[in-house]
């Protein structure tokens, strides 16, 4: 690598915090590039759905549309692990971010013959999202060793990071003169572009592993993603605090955007698009850079403080004083604030801490159970959370219900963060080897 960016790396490095040895810098930049192009891509999507899913559904059709894709991805988690065990794990990360690519051309060209995309859309974003990253981390820890992953996922991390302050600044300042379909086209070019990289890296990859000592062959696990979570309670722990954290902070997106909501009917129907796309042009700003402070400057330090197990705390116990906060302060400033600092959390230390935990799994465990994690219970939480909002519309649930609702939920996830911190560390004591394949046996 030349000198210039090997000067530039190394600072990043000190920065972060990071610890990049001879050899890695290739593999590194390939992840930290793909990940910004796919973050970038991502919160230029983010933003623009939401006038088109407040204008055409509200804030209930909002909520119910990431109930439909729980359901969908419960369909299609154990499809996926029907081709992983047919093909190479590693190749479908390729296939699947060029499908992706097809789809939003695809939704550009519907909207353009005047077909209503707002509520399919949404639903798409939400697969997507979840789909996508869970399979860049799945690669990315198949390819790491455990210590290299430590040591390499919060400088890969930034770049997504980078990635969402880059595409949450494009989105707000492109949607006065651009349609947005037209920014559509957009992210599609950034995804055709993140689709290249991943078939790099996964070359890059393959040529990295050669060069690690020889692992000790484990034989493959041919249970679906649903199995293997319920046969491991490490796994299980895992999933469920998954579900409670996107109960917790879809939740908080609803009541978020019923204020938003409730706000810009105030305005003139003509000025009601401006002011939403605007405001979550800019919250979304606000999250990116301070993710990407939290990610520079604080991960790698409270992972060398407290460790993986004691990061997995900060942000439940951030969840029941935030939401406790705001049952009585039920300000839109107020819970815009609290939700800046949670989204940003979780998206940094929260996101890192959660791949870490998938170093020590089977090869099996880092593609199949990953995705079913990272998906389906995902959208679990967005369901329970659906089902919170149709039960709270009819009885008409105010801010403080929904908010004491999520400190009960915030509880929860306590206690189960302190199992499964109880968990790992049985596992830290194991050796290796065996601990990856009893991982997945438990």
């Amino acid at each position: 690598m030349p000198t210039v960016f090997t000067k530039a790396g190394r600072s990043i490095e000190r920065l972060i915090g990071a610890d990049v040895r001879a050899g890695e810098w290739h593999l590194v930049l390939l992840f930290f590039a793909n990940l910004f192009l796919l973050l970038t891509g991502y919160y230029i999507l983010k933003v623009i759905r939401e006038p088109m899913i407040l204008l055409s559904g509200g804030p209930v059709g909002r909520s119910y549309a990431r109930g439909v894709q729980a359901g969908l991805l419960t369909l299609l988690v154990p499809a996926y692990g029907v081709l992983a065990n047919r093909f190479e794990p590693a190749r479908l990360v390729k296939w699947i971010m060029a499908f992706f690519v097809v789809c939003l051309v695809s939704f550009y060209a519907l909207a353009q013959l005047g077909v209503p995309i707002g509520f399919a859309f949404f639903v798409w974003l939400g697969m997507f999202s979840t789909l996508s990253i869970a399979q860049f981390w799945s690669l990315a820890n198949d390819v790491m060793t455990e210590a290299e992953g430590r040591r390499l996922f919060p400088m890969v991390a930034a770049g997504g990071t980078i990635g969402g302050i880059v595409g949450a600044q494009l989105a707000a300042r492109m949607i006065d003169g651009v349609h947005p379909f037209h920014l559509m086209l957009v992210a599609a070019a950034l995804l055709a572009g993140c689709a290249l990289l991943t078939h790099v890296t996964h070359g890059a990859g393959t040529n990295h592993r050669t060069r690690l000592p020889a692992a000790v062959p484990g034989t493959r696990d041919a249970r679906g993603g649903f199995a293997l979570v319920l046969g491991s309670p490490y796994l299980l722990l895992i999933a469920l605090s998954v579900v409670v954290l996107n109960l917790i902070n879809t939740t908080g997106d609803y009541m978020l955007a019923q204020m938003v909501s409730a706000k810009a009917q105030t305005l003139d129907r003509g000025l009601r698009g401006h002011f939403i796309g605007a405001f979550y042009g800019n919250f979304q700003t606000y999250v990116s850079v301070l993710t990407a402070l939290v990610q520079i400057l604080v991960v790698t330090r409270v992972f060398k403080a407290v460790g993986v197990g004691g990061a997995l705390l900060f942000l439940p116990l951030f969840a029941v004083s935030g939401y406790g906060a705001s049952a009585f302060i039920p300000l839109l400033g107020f819970l815009a604030t609290i939700k800046v600092v949670e989204d940003s959390t979780d998206h940094s230390l929260q996101n890192t801490v959660q791949q870490t935990l998938f170093l020590r799994t089977s090869r099996d465990a880092k593609y199949k159970a990953k995705s079913a994690i990272d998906t389906v219970s995902v959208r679990l939480g967005d369901l329970a959370s659906a089902g919170l909002v149709a039960i709270g519309a009819q009885v008409g649930m105010t801010v403080f219900g929904y908010s004491m609702a999520n400190v009960i939920a915030g509880a929860v996830w306590v206690v189960l963060v302190l199992q499964l911190r109880r968990r790992r560390q049985t596992m830290l004591v194991m050796a290796p080897t065996v601990e990856a394949e009893s991982v997945v046996a438990a």
